[in-house]
């Protein structure tokens, strides 16, 4: 088998790529071959910062436009700035352009999404049509910063009625001047009945602080090795 993982986080800005490109570097080092793709970003020059970091530290090297289905230029909510452009953007035409890299043989693959888990790509849709249809494994990255005990229980509950295979979450102390982030964390360690994969303080690399081999249902021998 090969492994799918979404990255979703609790709002934008609270480290999904941070932790994205940590998972792609941890999978490098036990041998596997991996693939990061970003299929929606906003907020460009030339190329998505976010896109180009997942393609620097996945083993495998996909041309930009095979791992990132759309780029917009300003740093806008996706379905505003596909409006914006005359695109009508929907969950079939993002995973029509994804399909390659989606079907690549890479044996880990990393996807990951744009703010958080309601985020629109029209009227009727969200990123949670995209995985859903393709139903992936999810990882919750939560930002530990005021305000995250709610955004961190909310996007739990709406991932959990969204039915898909929700694998783990992970802290990011993302605010250096919060009081009391520990406890905080300890709260949700309480709360959040999914495996929590760890704590990422600041200055700390992902790939040091999560342990992957706690999600949900998930077994490093599993993955097939060529």
């Amino acid at each position: 088998m090969s492994l799918k993982l979404f990255i979703t986080g609790t709002d934008t800005g609270v480290g999904k790529t941070y932790l994205s490109t940590g998972i792609l570097r941890l999978f490098n080092q036990h041998g596997y071959s991996t693939l990061g793709i970003k299929p929606i970003a906003t907020g460009m020059t030339d190329v998505n910062s976010d896109v180009a970091a997942l393609y620097e530290n996945a083993s495998i090297k996909l041309d930009y436009r095979l791992i990132n289905a759309f780029t917009f230029q300003l740093p806008i909510a996706p379905h505003i700035a596909a409006h914006q452009a005359g695109i009508q953007l929907t969950a079939e035409s993002i995973i029509s352009r994804i399909d390659y890299a989606l079907n690549y043989p890479a044996q880990v693959q990393i996807i990951e999404g744009i703010g958080g888990w309601h985020v629109p790509l029209n009227s009727k849709e969200t990123m949670e049509n995209i995985v859903r249809t393709l139903q992936l494994n999810v990882i919750l990255v939560v930002g530990i910063r005021l305000g995250c005990l709610n955004h961190a229980l909310l996007s739990v509950r709406a991932i959990k009625a969204a039915g898909v295979n929700f694998v783990g979450w992970v802290a990011n102390c993302i605010d250096i001047a919060m009081h009391y982030p520990i406890e905080n964390i300890d709260y949700l360690k309480s709360q959040i009945d999914v495996p929590y994969l760890g704590t990422i303080l600041p200055h700390q690399q992902p790939e040091e602080s999560i342990d992957i081999k706690s999600m949900s249902g998930f077994n490093m021998s599993d993955i097939n090795k060529n």
